[in-house]
């Protein structure tokens, strides 16, 4: 499968988080995710919310070095379950203003935040 155009990619983002607020509002978040089991609805929605609120963080300070995960504001996710929807839905905003800008020509960063669980949750 070809990658996705720049412009599908930054739509795909906002309709993607769109569609995980759907499904955690109102949820239990303490059920697993059958594709990962040691996470926790809760785990995966802040992993996401947290990889929004990184990536935009690294485009907006331009970083050519990681950005460490305590100096990303939000990065970790609301304390109070009732705030994770709209968290989602602001991180995805904070990173869809960046996205929408034309296709970059050079690297931004170092890759995923560090410590940024493949096959479980962090901590």
């Amino acid at each position: 499968m070809p990658p996705l155009e720049h412009e599908r990619y930054c739509a795909e983002i906002i309709e993607q988080t769109r569609l995980l607020r759907e499904s955690v509002h109102g949820a239990d978040l303490s059920v697993r995710v059958p594709t990962c089991p040691d996470w926790t609805l809760r785990d995966l929605a802040v992993h996401v919310g947290g990889s929004h609120r990184w990536a935009a963080e690294t485009v907006r300070l331009r970083a050519d070095q990681e950005v460490a995960d305590e100096d990303v504001p939000g990065f970790f996710g609301p304390a109070a379950d009732a705030g994770l929807d709209a968290w989602l839905g602001e991180g995805a905003d904070l990173l869809a203003p960046p996205c929408g800008r034309p296709a970059p020509t050079r690297r931004c960063g170092p890759g995923p935040p560090r410590g940024t669980p493949v096959s479980g949750p962090a901590g």
